[in-house]
């Protein structure tokens, strides 16, 4: 399933913006997948299970949740999420923000238990800007604020912000034990209304001599130093030309074999493989 428009909710600015100076306040801290992004990445839990607002860490967890230090301190986010949403499959809610940087290429969900199509994602923009991306197999698109987005997190996804103005959203995650419909995630069923109009951008058509030309001539400049730094940049290509979303892992990937270095081309295939294909719960990989 596609990511995709499910409804909009109305935003008060003024209580919205007294919230969000508030969110300024709130520390970086070290999260689970740090080492994927770049930039300013933001985390914070809201509510969780353990109501520990320094507990990032993604699970599907039974008992319900309970609010947190952080979601206690924005009164009116806090209103829009009981308000709007119902916490009956709920297991968390986090703002998240990226600010310069980039959430590269992944798939989640695979490393917890459940069929993947059980879990469902939603995004509320709070602030953003032209310059916030998300992708997915599928298409490059901007979350407009008050949107309520289905991000279908289990497809391949990234996230950009190419400016230095925040981009805070609401990440409410969903976990059900079998078929389900998405009204079902809205305290009021009536508020779930998918729309096709979306905010795509134009990308442009790739040089496909260009694409032949890449891993050559990354292979050049590609070491243990260089690693993280070549990773990031052509995972950025994506969001500009019509390519897929993968693609840059598997640049990445024949760089690392053309340098000759075996240690250097299983690395790139452990990163390609952690992030699109399998990782076990709680395991980490270092770039």
């Amino acid at each position: 399933m596609t990511s995709t428009v499910i409804g909009s909710i109305e935003l008060n600015e003024d209580r919205l913006r007294k919230d969000l100076n508030i969110h300024k306040s709130f520390p970086l801290i070290k999260e689970e997948y740090d080492d994927f992004s770049s930039g300013t990445w933001q985390n914070c839990s809201l509510w969780n299970a353990s109501e520990d607002k320094d507990d990032t860490l993604f699970q599907d967890r039974s008992g319900g949740i309970k609010i947190t230090e952080y979601g206690k301190a924005l009164p009116y986010i806090q209103e829009l999420v009981t308000t709007h949403f119902c916490f009956e499959h709920l297991i968390m809610v986090r703002t998240r923000n990226l600010i310069d940087g980039m959430v590269i290429p992944h798939r989640d969900f695979v490393e917890l238990d459940k069929p993947v199509e059980q879990y469902y994602r939603v995004f509320v923009p709070l602030e953003t800007n032209e310059n916030a991306l998300h992708s997915d197999e599928e298409k490059v698109f901007n979350m407009r604020k008050g949107e309520v987005w289905h991000l279908d997190a289990a497809l391949i996804h990234a996230a950009a912000n190419f400016s230095s103005n925040s981009r805070i959203f609401l990440c409410l995650d969903f976990s059900f034990d079998g078929p389900f419909h998405p009204k079902e995630i809205f305290r009021n069923e009536k508020e779930y209304q998918p729309s096709s109009i979306i905010n795509q951008l134009t990308l442009s058509t790739p040089d496909v001599e260009l694409e032949k030309e890449l891993p050559a001539t990354f292979a050049t400049i590609l070491t243990d130093y260089t690693f993280r730094d070549v990773l990031f940049l052509l995972s950025k290509i994506h969001f500009e030309q019509q390519i897929p979303i993968r693609a840059g892992y598997d640049w990445l990937v024949e760089a690392a074999h053309l340098t000759g270095d075996e240690k250097l081309y299983e690395k790139a295939q452990s990163v390609r493989d952690f992030l699109i294909y399998n990782r076990a719960f709680k395991e980490s990989l270092t770039l």
